[in-house]
C-alpha cells in the first residue's frame, strides 16, 4: 500500500447516508485513531477500555443529537472498507443476515480494532502524513469553527492551514445583506470602515451540500457563530431564535442567550435574502442540540 492508495480509501471510505444527514461515526472514528496515532498509541485499540468511553463522547458533543449512541457501529464496521483490522472477533461471526454484534459481544470478546497493518505501517513513523489525513477527514465533516475543539478532545494543540475553498463573494454578500450586525445580539463593532469579529456563518454546513448564498448565511458574531456550529442554538421557521435545552451558564450566558430566546433575529431587507426555510430546518435536525 502506497499513501497515495491509503489517503484515497481514507477519503473514500463509505458513510451512511440518507439525503443530508450528518454521519460522523466513522470520521470521528477515525480521526480519533489517527490523533492517538501521533501520540504514540500502538495499533489495536481496545472497544470495552477506550472507545466505547472516549468515542461516545465525541459522538455526542460532535454529532447530531440522538437518543442513543453507537460507537460500536464505526469500530466494527469500517472493516468493510478495507483500511482496518479487528482482532478478537472471530467469537463475533459469523453474524446473522447484516447485523453488527452488540458492544456486549465486543467487550466480552475483548474485540480490539485498528488500521490494517498495511495502513499503521505507513502511518506510525510519519507523523505528517497523519497530520494530513487527520485534517481532510475533519474538514470534509465539519466547519472550521468546531474543529479546534474537536482537536482539543483528541489531545492535540495546533490549527489546521485553511485547505478548503472560499467563494470570495459569500462573506462580503451576507454582512452587507445583514448591515453588517449580527443577526442575534446586533454586535457591530469596527475600526474605522473595518468591521471586527463578525462573520458569515453557513446554515446549511458546506460539507452538507449547503451553498454560498446569502438565503444560507447569517451574520454573526464570533460568540453566536461558533455556538450555532455547536448546535447550542437554532433558528426556527418564523426566525426566531430556539435556545438548546442543554444550554446553561451565568450572568454573560443570560445576556447573551437567554435574553433573545423566542426573539425575533434581525432579517435582512430584501426578501431574496432571508434565511431559506430548508436550510433551517437542516439546521434543526442535524445540528441543534
Amino acid at each position: 500500500m502506497t499513501p497515495d492508495e491509503l489517503r484515497k480509501s481514507v477519503l473514500g471510505v463509505k458513510r451512511w447516508s440518507r439525503s443530508d444527514q450528518r454521519a460522523p461515526n466513522k470520521p470521528l472514528m477515525m480521526a480519533y485513531v489517527l490523533a492517538k496515532y501521533v501520540q504514540g498509541h500502538k495499533q489495536m485499540f481496545s472497544y470495552e477500555d477506550e472507545v466505547d468511553r472516549d468515542l461516545h463522547a465525541l459522538l455526542k458533543r460532535f454529532g447530531p443529537s440522538r437518543k442513543v449512541y453507537h460507537p460500536e457501529y464505526p469500530f466494527w464496521r469500517l472493516l468493510n472498507d478495507g483500511i482496518w483490522r479487528l482482532d478478537n472477533a472471530e467469537e463475533c461471526l459469523p453474524r446473522k443476515s447484516n447485523t453488527d454484534p452488540p458492544k456486549s459481544e465486543l467487550i466480552k470478546h475483548g474485540v480490539t480494532a485498528g488500521f490494517s497493518d498495511d495502513a499503521f505501517a505507513l502511518l506510525k513513523n510519519d507523523t505528517k502524513f497523519s497530520m494530513e489525513l487527520l485534517e481532510r477527514i475533519l474538514t470534509d465533516s465539519f466547519p472550521e469553527s468546531i474543529i479546534p475543539e474537536i482537536t482539543a478532545q483528541l489531545g492535540l494543540e495546533f490549527t489546521f492551514k485553511k485547505i478548503t475553498k472560499r467563494d470570495p463573494n459569500f462573506r462580503r454578500e451576507v454582512l452587507r445583506a445583514y448591515n453588517y450586525q449580527c443577526a442575534v445580539c446586533g454586535y457591530d463593532l469596527r475600526m474605522d470602515d473595518i468591521s471586527v469579529g463578525l462573520e458569515a456563518a453557513h446554515i446549511k454546513w458546506k460539507q452538507f451540500h449547503g451553498p454560498c448564498d446569502v438565503s444560507n448565511g447569517l451574520t454573526l458574531c464570533a460568540v453566536h457563530h461558533k455556538a450555532f456550529d455547536k448546535g447550542a442554538y437554532t433558528i426556527t421557521e418564523d426566525f426566531k431564535i430556539k435556545l438548546s435545552e442543554s444550554l446553561n451558564g451565568g450572568v454573560q450566558v443570560e445576556r447573551l442567550f437567554f435574553d433573545f430566546e423566542g426573539k425575533a433575529i434581525r432579517l435582512p431587507i430584501k426578501d431574496n435574502w432571508l434565511p431559506n426555510v430548508q436550510y433551517l430546518n437542516w439546521h434543526q435536525k442535524e445540528v441543534f442540540k
